[in-house]
């Protein structure tokens, strides 16, 4: 009797403990942006230099730039939530915008650029 209740409480002790490593595996979360860049009259813009980012210590770079495609758009990704000013630039078009990124989400923004 003695024998099958110490085999009883060693296999709740290591069904315990592997469900104890199966949950608490790291969870990766992601943080992307899609800014889409148009003139006054809502017409997307190819070749517009994008850069985000946001004043903080270098500990926190999220500096980003990229060259919007043909239907206007760059997308960004980053390592942690945050709040980030969107500049675009194109010879004498620029627009300016705030992107506020979510966790597990593709945050969308328009940025309208004025010559």
């Amino acid at each position: 009797m003695k024998r099958k209740s110490l085999g009883i409480v060693g296999l709740f002790v290591a069904l315990f403990s592997i469900i104890t490593c199966i949950s608490s595996c790291e969870v990766v979360h992601t943080y992307k942006a899609e800014v889409r860049v148009v003139n006054a009259d809502g017409a997307p813009m190819s070749g517009v230099d994008v850069t985000t980012n946001v004043d903080v210590d270098q500990a926190h770079v999220v500096y980003r730039t990229a060259v919007t495609d043909g239907t206007g758009r760059v997308y960004f990704e980053y390592n942690n939530v945050a709040i980030l000013k969107v500049n675009a630039d194109k010879g004498n078009y620029h627009g300016e915008g705030l992107i506020v990124l979510e966790e597990d989400q593709e945050v969308q923004v328009t940025v309208v650029v004025y010559n």
